[in-house]
């Protein structure tokens, strides 16, 4: 993983992390880069030709070429020289990741940070 943003559920960049510092970015590319990713999911999330369940089965058997659209949202674009994956949260917050080759799904990681952030973040506001 090469870096990592968190997103409030109105799509404003909460934190990052470049890991290996290989984003040359700014600041402001950053928060440019998630919130536009966000308000593309967004309208992505209304515009899906995937079904949304009401008995929480997801997407089903809906692959194909629009694999990558779920009702919250995109969860992955993939790219030559990298990967943009998103993990959407119940409460709307969106964890993503940038991993470069060789490309991997990190869904599970981004789970795993989300369980650490959720455990971490309401202890810090209570305080």
């Amino acid at each position: 993983v090469a870096a990592l943003f968190i997103l409030n559920r109105n799509g404003s960049l909460i934190y990052e992390q470049d890991r290996m510092g290989v984003l040359q970015l700014s600041s402001n590319d950053k928060i440019r880069l998630t919130s536009t990713f966000h308000g593309i999911s967004a309208i992505a999330s209304q515009i899906s030709p995937v079904h949304r369940s009401s008995g929480g089965g997801g997407a089903g058997g809906a692959g194909g070429s629009f694999s990558f659209l779920q009702p919250s949202g995109i969860v992955a674009l993939d790219a030559d020289t990298f990967r943009l994956q998103c993990f959407h949260t119940a409460t709307g917050m969106k964890f993503m990741a940038v991993v470069l080759p060789p490309l991997q799904d990190v869904e599970p990681l981004l789970r795993q940070i989300y369980g650490i952030y959720s455990d971490y973040a309401p202890e810090k506001v209570e305080k």
